[in-house]
């Protein structure tokens, strides 16, 4: 395997680096989503829903269609931890909303992502200020990403 070069070696660090802690925060999150039964985008939605929303601006939040959020919903709705509601400000619309249980197990999920993340987990209390400053500036000069 041939390794492209970039003419600027820290900014491929910077990149290579990013990348590998994206994929284990990834795993992190797949795995403690998995231990609560839930898949990835189930798991997105609950800790997106600290308060009622719109179905379709979860979708956009999620970067998928409507409709996927639809199955997600479905699921979750058996489980009881969300159920729908008429929108106030438009009754052709839906809002998702915690239900008691939901509430339990987002704060549990939430609980278990933060305990033991990595990256944040191995920095003292100065590192992790000047890396949330330096993503805040990162991120804002930044398209938002698409997911799903």
């Amino acid at each position: 395997m041939v390794r492209v070069e970039w003419p600027d070696p820290e900014g491929q660090e910077i990149v290579e680096r990013l990348l590998a802690v994206e994929s284990a925060l990834r795993l992190h999150f797949e795995r403690t989503a998995a231990e609560f039964g839930l898949t990835i985008p189930q798991a997105q939605t609950l800790v997106l829903l600290p308060a009622p929303q719109r179905m379709g601006e979860l979708a956009g939040q999620l970067g998928c269609e409507p409709s996927h959020v639809t199955g997600i919903a479905d699921l979750l709705e058996e489980c009881g931890y969300v159920r729908r509601e008429p929108d106030p400000e438009d009754r052709r619309a839906k809002r998702l909303t915690l239900t008691d249980t939901g509430l339990d197990i987002r704060d549990r999920l939430l609980g278990r992502l933060f305990d033991g993340a990595p990256v944040v987990s191995v920095l003292d209390a100065d590192q992790r200020a000047q890396l949330l400053a330096l993503l805040r500036i990162a991120q804002e000069g930044s398209p938002p990403s698409v997911e799903c």
